[in-house]
């Protein structure tokens, strides 16, 4: 389900050697291909001129001259900076509706601001805050555990808060619960569901934006392919995601051999019970496909596992909370203002609710922060999300005018809800100082989303624009 083990070891050595040199953190992985950029080819070559250099061992060898010193970038200024992205607002779109946050990685200094403090709808950039509430909390390389306890003829399947189970997975639980039936002598069983691992359920914070539009599916103990009904990331999604996996479990067990009487009811597996297991991904690769594809279904589930570390409720509301709580603490200690840390407001985990609130200056100055190197927990976010023009959510952007200019420069968590088009991440300066930043264009009508999303490339190409 994650990424091969040698592929996770590749990855986080860029990582870790980024993490030494904060400021040019995207120059050093962009150059070990860790992640694209102006520095990455975006074609394989084939054939034999992929394979190294021929060396002609009988010329003479020259030794090359002594290089001229490189000249040291001109530092960006902030005025000019400032300026360029705050042009932005006299966008038609636009039409003032912009706010904007950009902090020096390096020193925590404001580089560019509109609106900055101002309780803005962050839509799926919230999913930042989701994510770094939860590498706060853990290491990143814990698993979510499927368990099948199996004594005197029941099987209990009991869930673990893994919503990413594939058919495979499923199968596979179920075939050693069938065997292990087997060497008790049962043949015929019945299914027992335990589904407490997690309150869950639907958030009425969601709206019009739930379950019934095929934008999430209910958080619960498990689920199969995240509840999702036909495959597709919006489609149709289950109710009962807890219980529809349970029915294909016990189908399961049938197809491996035993005889499963009766419906699947709620229990709790004895204890002691004889058990088998399966293993979800580490919630570091769950947090890296969330914020990838913006999975909404994860990002529940990653803020109902933030209430479960903190001892709060794992509820829907409680998930939020505890959300908005660890965020709090977070921007607490790396100095964000009283004002901010008072119009932040936290209802999900996903984004998908209006009533979320979240000042630009805040969210900036917890990207910075995972750029500076300070806090190497959070480092991952600013590696997970998108790259303007070449992957996630961001494949298709930076397509229009001079925005391409900035395609493998930008990266981002893009975010779009009812009148409010997002983006908010990482980038490198030309003069090579790392940032973080939020953007938002808000007050559009709905007819004109794609050209409020063209307006929020065109302002984050301002950062990285020579």
């Amino acid at each position: 389900m994650g990424l091969r083990t040698s592929e996770r070891i590749w990855r986080t050595t860029a990582i870790v050697m980024c993490a030494a040199m904060p400021t040019s953190f995207y120059v050093l992985g962009d150059l070990t291909d860790a992640f694209p950029g102006v520095l990455t080819l975006r074609t394989e070559q084939a054939g034999p001129a992929a394979g190294p250099a021929a060396l002609a061992e009988d010329w003479e060898r020259v030794e090359a001259a002594e290089p001229m010193p490189a000249p040291a970038p001109a530092p960006v200024g902030s005025a000019d900076l400032q300026q360029r992205m705050e042009a932005g607002a006299a966008l038609p779109v636009v039409a003032g509706g912009l706010a904007f946050s950009v902090v020096d990685a390096g020193t925590g200094k404001v580089l560019a601001q509109r609106d900055a403090h101002a309780a803005l709808v962050p839509a799926s950039t919230l999913k930042l805050l989701t994510a770094a509430a939860v590498l706060h909390r853990y290491r990143g390389d814990e698993v979510l555990v499927t368990r099948a306890a199996v004594q005197d003829g029941v099987v209990t399947l009991v869930g673990g808060g893994d919503m990413t189970l594939e058919e495979a997975d499923l199968r596979e639980l179920a075939t050693q619960a069938a065997a292990l039936a087997t060497a008790q002598g049962s043949e015929q069983v019945s299914v027992v569901l335990e589904d407490t691992y997690l309150a869950g359920g639907q958030n009425p914070a969601w709206g019009a934006n739930g379950t019934a539009g095929g934008w999430v599916s209910p958080t619960a103990s498990l689920a199969l392919d995240g509840g999702r009904l036909d495959g597709e990331q919006y489609g149709p999604k289950s109710s009962d995601p807890a219980g529809d996996a349970a029915d294909r479990f016990a189908e399961l067990l049938g197809e491996a051999g035993l005889e499963v009487v009766g419906e699947v009811t709620a229990g709790a597996a004895p204890a002691r019970a004889p058990s088998v297991e399966i293993h979800s991904e580490p919630l570091a690769d769950i947090v890296r496909r969330t914020l990838l594809i913006s999975d909404n279904t994860t990002a529940e589930l990653l803020a109902h596992l933030v209430a479960l570390s903190r001892g709060e409720p794992t509820t829907p509301q409680g998930a939020a909370a505890a959300v908005e709580a660890e965020i709090r603490e977070l921007a607490t200690g790396i100095g964000v203002g009283e004002a901010d840390l008072a119009a932040l407001e936290i209802r999900d985990g996903s984004g998908l609710s209006r009533e979320n609130r979240v000042p630009p200056a805040l969210l900036s100055a917890v990207l910075a922060e995972a750029a500076s190197g300070t806090l190497p927990a959070l480092e991952q976010i600013l590696f997970d999300v998108p790259v303007a023009g070449l992957s996630g959510t961001l494949a298709e952007r930076f397509d229009h005018g001079t925005t391409g200019e900035a395609a493998g420069l930008v990266r981002g968590k893009t975010g779009y809800l009812g009148g409010a088009a997002t983006l908010a991440g990482a980038a490198v300066l030309p003069d090579g100082r790392s940032v973080g930043y939020s953007i938002v264009v808000h007050g559009f009508e709905g007819t004109q989303a794609q050209a409020a999303r063209e307006a929020v490339d065109e302002v984050a190409a301002e950062m990285v624009r020579q």
